[in-house]
């Protein structure tokens, strides 16, 4: 029966309605054919709705990673109900198409939460790397191993200590994370003049630990007990000397930055 059928002539009501093209005067006689392309017609809009959702949801930027993960989550939009009156006979298999484009949009959905997550996780690995290479950064400075200061004369100008000599003596106690170091003066670079000797604390976990005996260039800064600097050994000791040399004399000009 007419009615039955989904192509009229040789010409399919479904591939009419995907392709646009005009259908014979034959094929619009026939009352079941035209009701049957109608359906086609507005199912295939839909798809294409579907797809463009899926397109848009590929296409949007990754969100920036938060402290805390927020994601978002890309929803397909309900079908439309159709206005047409559609004949009553077995679904179409566009709508099997229009299944499978749905299941698409929420596997995009999946996807897009899934790098939203990524992204906020990586955001916290990465502020966890940036503090531990910080806190190198700092461990090197202290050690006398890192590359000079941004601002070598304002540096200088923020400590009350420059010294290079010998350990004389490490004190320590078992109740007090701070050692004790003498140190016997070579070269004074601040004060320009000061005492034979010179003491001040260091850090428990510095390294390498003191020792008698090791040559050393120590600083030390205002209002400070405790060395910022700790290079030891004749390398570090030299590398550290030739900056602070070249940086002493306009120091005596610079104002210690607040902070």
């Amino acid at each position: 029966m007419a009615a039955e059928r989904n192509e009229h002539d040789g010409v399919d009501a479904l591939m009419a309605a995907i392709t646009g093209e005009p259908l014979p005067d034959a094929a619009r006689a026939d009352a079941g054919f035209m009701a049957e392309h109608a359906t086609a017609t507005a199912e295939v809009a839909l798809l294409r709705e579907q797809l463009g959702i899926i397109g848009e949801a590929l296409s949007a930027p990754a969100a920036p990673p938060a402290p805390h993960p927020v994601t978002r989550s890309v929803q397909a939009r309900p079908a439309r109900p159709s206005t047409l009156t559609r004949p009553a006979r077995r679904r179409h298999p566009v709508l099997r198409v229009l299944a499978y484009g749905t299941l698409a949009t929420a596997v995009i959905a999946g996807l897009v939460t899934g790098v939203a997550w990524l992204g906020a996780h990586d955001g916290g690995a990465t502020a966890d790397s940036s503090a531990a290479q910080g806190k190198s950064d700092a461990s090197a400075r202290m050690s006398g191993d890192g590359p000079p200061p941004a601002d070598p004369e304002a540096a200088l100008a923020c400590d009350r200590l420059v010294v290079e000599g010998t350990v004389a003596r490490v004190e320590t106690r078992a109740d007090d994370p701070w050692t004790t170091v003498v140190l016997t003066v070579i070269r004074s670079f601040k004060p320009a003049r000061s005492p034979s000797q010179v003491s001040f604390l260091l850090d428990g976990g510095a390294d390498p630990k003191p020792r008698a005996g090791q040559h050393v260039l120590v600083a030390v800064g205002r209002g400070r007990q405790n060395a910022s600097l700790w290079a030891v050994g004749d390398t570090r000791v030299a590398a550290n000397r030739a900056w602070i040399a070249e940086a002493l004399p306009g120091s005596l000009h610079t104002a210690c930055p607040p902070g």
